[in-house]
This record gives C-alpha cells, structure tokens and sequence, in this order.
C-alpha cells in the first residue's frame, strides 16, 4: 500500500508539474510585485527616503530598505503567510485524494482502502510541507516564520490544521461521467461539505485574526497563546470528528464505476 500511495501521488505530481511550475512563477512575481510596493510605501514614513533618492546612493538605500524590513517584519510576515498559504493551496487542489481503479474492484477491504487513502494523505502534507520549506528557505517565504516562539508556536498549530483542511478533497476521477448514468446517487456527505467549506472557512478566520493581531501586536507572549486553546482544542475535536468519514466519501464512490463499465 505504501508503495501504491507514494506511485500515485508521484503520478498526480508528474501530471501538474507544468502547472504547478506556472503556479511558483505567479508566486514569485506578484509576491515581489507586492513587497517592493509596500516597502516604497513604507519608505515614504522615513524623512530621510527622499534625500536619500535624490543623491542616488545605492549603499544608504540599501540600509534605509534594510531598516524599513527590520522596522516592519510583521507587515511582511502578513505578506508572505498570505502568497504562501494561497499557493499552497493551489497545489494541494491539483493533487485530490483518489483511490486507483482497480481498487474499487479488487478483493481489498474497507479497512485496506482506509489504510492506502491515510499514507495518501500523509504523503499529500508531507509533500505540502516540504514545498513550504522549500518557499521558507529559497525566497520571500523565508518571512512566512515567526520567530518569537509564542507566535512560531500558535502559527505552526493553525498552518498544520490549515494543511489538513486543504488536503481533504476527494476527487472520484471519473464522477461527472458517472453521474450522468447514475444521476440519483448521492457522492456527498455532511463531513465533506462540513471540511471543504466550514472547517475551512473557520481556519482561514483563525489565520486571519491571528496575523491582524500580530499586525496589532507583534510583541506575541506566552499568555496570549492562552487565548488560542479553545481554537487548538476546537480543531482537534474537529479532526477526530471528520478526517475518516471524508476518506470513507471515496469508498461510497465504488457505486459509481460499476454502471460506466456495463
């Protein structure tokens, strides 16, 4: 099963690759785009800027740009979470959970089908994490990590549950050709509808109340990390609530390939 997981999503891997390579370009220059229009945005808070351009000194500009990043890591943490976690996104939307067909119709269990759809998944976050190191430590992600451990702590946590989110997104492969022979049958459940939209809408308000009060804030303490327990205690009651019946969707998905081959 290991090996069946790590064929498939190597397989779904290689059949985006041009797509997720046009995806790191878009990264790279709206994320640039956007960070030289904030810091010349910023620039203009120094007294010093305009002096600075009119002598043409590349040396004290370059300090000045420094300053202005070092004076602003919280607007530029905001920046980079944001361009990071939408691109994350976008690839793990290109990479469905799918069972293989021949799955559907070999003698495996339910459990064994559970069993190869969990290493999918943990393989899909494995490789979402390892992309978001990849962002970290060759770009402008390298902003995306707080420092200060009480922020670096809470942010992990939501990242983490943020992956989870975006990688429960069952895909059938061949469900529009399906439906149209087998119209009545129902391919969705609470728990998915529940992920895909709630779950994720709630997340992306815990990201987002969590980078406006670092914008507010950035001096981040172990007591405020209090005030995000309920949340943390939230979304792993939420995780054992949801995770396996959304991969259980895929099993129910067996109906649908049997009327396409007669």
């Amino acid at each position: 099963m290991k090996k069946l997981a790590f064929y498939r999503l190597m397989l779904s891997l290689r059949r985006n690759i041009l797509l997720f390579l046009f995806y790191m370009v878009c990264y790279l220059v709206l994320s640039i785009v956007v960070i030289n229009h904030v810091t010349y945005w910023l620039a203009f808070d120094y007294p010093d800027f305009i002096s600075i351009v009119r002598t043409g000194d590349r040396s004290l500009l370059q300090d000045l740009v420094f300053q202005i990043i070092i004076e602003n890591q919280t607007v530029y943490h905001c920046i980079s979470a944001l361009f990071t976690l939408a691109l994350i996104w976008l690839f793990s939307l290109r990479l469905p959970l799918q069972l293989p067909g021949a799955l559907y119709v070999c003698p495996a269990g339910k459990a064994d089908k559970l069993h190869y759809l969990r290493l999918y998944l943990a393989g899909k976050i494995t490789l979402l994490v390892l992309l978001l190191l990849i962002i970290t430590y060759t770009g402008w992600g390298g902003f995306f990590f707080y420092l200060q451990p009480p922020a670096l702590v809470v942010q992990i946590s939501l990242t983490a549950f943020l992956f989870l989110a975006f990688s429960l997104n069952p895909d059938p492969g061949n469900r529009k050709e399906a439906l149209k022979k087998c119209p009545d049958i129902v391919t969705e459940r609470s728990s998915k509808t529940f992920v895909s939209v709630y779950w994720s809408g709630l997340l992306i308000l815990e990201n987002t109340i969590f980078y406006s009060v670092l914008y507010v804030k950035p001096n981040f303490s172990w007591f405020d990390t209090l005030w995000w327990l309920p949340a943390l205690a939230l979304n792993i009651w939420l995780t054992r609530r949801h995770v396996t019946p959304v991969l259980e969707i895929m099993l129910d998905y067996e109906k649908l390939y049997f009327p396409i081959r007669e």
